[in-house]
């Protein structure tokens, strides 16, 4: 399976594209293309051109930023003027309290995860590595 990979305003890009690789490597998951975006509008751009080449889409960054650019209030306006709702969106936990979340649509998904390599190692272990294998065949 292939992914597209989106920094949004994420810092640690070399680590956090390294440890995603490796993880999803367990999978038999292999990036397809790694784009950035600095604001929410470039954002909505790449995140509706990758999901046009590809089931799985993943956001890393964009936690820290305020306001408006924060990737949970990016999230949110996008969910609510799409149709989607809570049975689509899972909240993901990190150990260290950081924060992600995974939105599922019909046999495509979205990750927002922190720009932390570990958190990322600890966000995609277990459940939600099973969980991404069997729902995006």
């Amino acid at each position: 399976m292939k992914y597209e990979l989106i920094f949004y305003i994420a810092k640690k890009t070399g680590y956090c594209e390294k440890r995603l690789r490796a993880v999803l490597r367990g999978i038999d998951a292999a990036v397809n293309h790694v784009v950035s975006a600095t604001d929410p509008t470039a954002l909505g751009e790449a995140v509706t051109h990758s999901l046009s080449l590809c089931p799985l889409v993943i956001i890393v960054g964009g936690q820290r930023s305020p306001d408006d650019d924060n990737i949970t209030v990016v999230l949110s306006r996008a969910l609510s003027t799409s149709g989607l709702t809570l049975e689509n969106m899972r909240r993901i936990t990190a150990p260290s309290g950081a924060v992600g979340y995974a939105v599922r649509y019909k046999s495509q998904m979205l990750l927002a995860l922190p720009d932390n390599p570990d958190d990322i190692e600890a966000m995609l272990s277990g459940d939600l590595l099973r969980y991404m294998q069997e729902k995006l065949k």
